[in-house]
């Protein structure tokens, strides 16, 4: 297959799929068990700032956060593509359990037990006749979008907020607020660094500038 595009990603590759892409589809799986765990971790809802006013329930609340339950199941045990049904993101076992048992068909092997250890176990051990089936590329956007899903719940990869005012140093607009990086703002373009303190006078100084109210 010398000069033929790659099934995933369409280019230039001397095998089915290529080696990037194999390398991207096995960090998928392998992350997975542990996002499991995080994703369990996450059952609860988030504590939001309330009022002071309670209102009327038609519904007894749901005990945790939907977007977790939803990834979490339970689910109906039918091909993962028919999902009229399915509301928010098709939970993890839906998809590994899906896919498991397509190679476990395919290649007449003995089934697995529904957990996610050994799904994602079975789908390692035969990734490499995986990524030369015609649908590699629907495998890999099926697990691309459920880690998209299960990380926007687990938060388990830090954010950048880019924030309105201008870098003291650079005078550009390039400073960033990351997730866990000890600073208020940063910039990305040069060394400066700022605490709540420093970030804070900051704001107020280009809130006096523009004349409008101060808000960090």
């Amino acid at each position: 297959m010398t000069g033929a595009a790659c099934a995933v990603c369409n280019r230039t590759s001397e095998t089915h799929t290529c080696v990037v892409c194999q390398s991207r589809i096995r960090g998928l799986i392998a992350a997975i068990p542990e996002q499991w765990t995080y994703l369990h971790m996450s059952r609860e809802r988030e504590q939001r700032g309330g009022d002071g006013r309670s209102s009327t329930r038609l519904h007894a609340p749901v005990p945790g956060r939907e977007d977790t339950l939803n990834l979490l199941g339970p689910y109906a045990r039918q091909n993962v593509t028919n999902a009229e049904d399915q509301v928010g993101p098709v939970p993890v076992l839906a998809v590994l359990e899906a896919w498991a048992q397509v190679v476990t068909e395919e290649r007449r092997l003995a089934p697995v037990r529904v957990h996610v250890s050994s799904l994602t176990d079975r789908l390692l051990t035969h990734l490499g006749w995986i990524v030369e089936q015609p649908w590699v590329a629907d495998f890999e956007l099926e697990l691309r979008e459920l880690m998209r899903a299960v990380k926007t719940v687990t938060r388990t990869e830090p954010r950048r907020l880019p924030l309105p005012v201008p870098c003291p140093s650079c005078d550009m607009l390039t400073l960033v607020r990351e997730d866990w990086s000890g600073w208020a703002a940063e910039c990305v373009m040069c060394v400066v660094k700022l605490d709540a303190q420093d970030y804070g006078a900051l704001v107020r100084q280009a809130a006096q500038a523009l004349g409008t109210p101060q808000e960090a």
